[in-house]
């Protein structure tokens, strides 16, 4: 069973918060990291931090969920690097909030397009190395605005739960293969949500004064780490599980 440090891990949507804070996360910790994003600048800016710490990747951009261009990654991982051990399916797309009433078939196209099949996408063009390694790591993002049915964010909230149960489903299936497969739900400081405490300060206060820990999570020291968990050798036997990660926000039953 290879260690964390000598794995290679495809990082979608690393150009900003969460997926930044993994892929430079993992690139401290040894993991060759190739960052997709849809726009590139950010990613080779993600791509250049790494290199400048030590670590190696490189980036591509690409929309999940355009399949032709996941491949492309994937065979560009492969040809680089050898394999791949890892992906983390963290990119999507946010449409704007609406009424159940007032949703549209546009806005439940771009969330689960991006979201539920854009990590199928992934997973699947994966799935082959993993399987014929016996070895590899699934790391799928959902969201408590599903869990807990958050009220006017119908394409987004059931995009997220329809990636709980795909994450449930291939757990069971991939699970003889040796790969396993995870969900995290997040609540993580962001560049938007930066941009919004400083237009709306009494407002984000309120919201801080509502978390346990009187602050939302850093992308690369709180939600990172228990990426790099679920990436390594130590989660092996830890498979089909949905990780609350918003420090004590959010608690299931």
């Amino acid at each position: 069973m290879k260690q964390l440090n000598e794995k290679v891990a495809i990082v979608t949507g690393a150009g900003q918060g969460i997926g930044k804070g993994i892929a430079l996360c993992l690139a401290k910790r040894g993991v060759k990291v190739v960052c997709t994003g849809r726009r590139i600048e950010p990613i080779e800016a993600t791509v250049k931090e790494i290199k400048e710490a030590g670590g190696e990747g490189f980036a591509m951009s690409c929309d999940s969920s355009n399949r032709e261009r996941v491949k492309e990654v994937v065979a560009k991982t492969v040809e680089t690097y050898g394999t791949v051990d890892v992906v983390v399916n963290n990119a999507q797309a946010v449409a704007k909030s609406a009424p159940v009433e007032e949703t549209t078939y546009e806005l439940m196209y771009l969330a689960w397009s991006t979201g539920t099949i854009g990590s199928l996408n992934f997973m699947q063009e994966c799935f082959p190395y993993f399987k014929e390694q016996k070895e590899g790591r699934v790391i799928n993002f959902a969201s408590a605005t599903g869990m807990f049915g958050y009220a006017g964010n119908l394409a987004y909230g059931s995009n997220k739960e329809a990636i709980r149960g795909l994450t449930k489903i291939a757990a069971k299936e991939w699970g003889q293969y040796g790969i396993t497969v995870n969900c995290v739900l997040p609540g993580a400081e962001s560049p938007a949500a930066k941009e919004w405490a400083k237009k709306f300060p009494e407002k984000y206060e309120a919201i801080l004064q509502q978390q346990p820990m009187r602050r939302l999570g850093d992308p690369e020291t709180d939600i990172a780490p228990v990426i790099a968990f679920l990436a390594g050798p130590d989660s092996s036997y830890y498979s089909g599980q949905c990780l609350l990660l918003d420090g004590a926000y959010s608690i299931a039953p």
